[in-house]
């Protein structure tokens, strides 16, 4: 999995659908219908969603 926001190409798995990549503390998710949902991790641990182009 390639991050979409650096490129990064060792990004981690969390789970079938999440991935998270440590270069730029971003959470990719895939949903059911194969949508890119992007969250930004905050230095409190809380996410921000970052908007995608439809």
């Amino acid at each position: 999995m390639t991050c979409p926001i650096c490129g990064n190409e060792h990004t981690g798995k969390l789970s079938k659908s999440r991935y998270f990549c440590s270069n730029c503390f971003v959470e990719i998710f895939y949903t059911r219908k194969s949508q890119l949902q992007l969250f930004q991790i905050l230095e409190d641990g809380t996410t921000c969603a970052i908007p995608t182009e439809a």
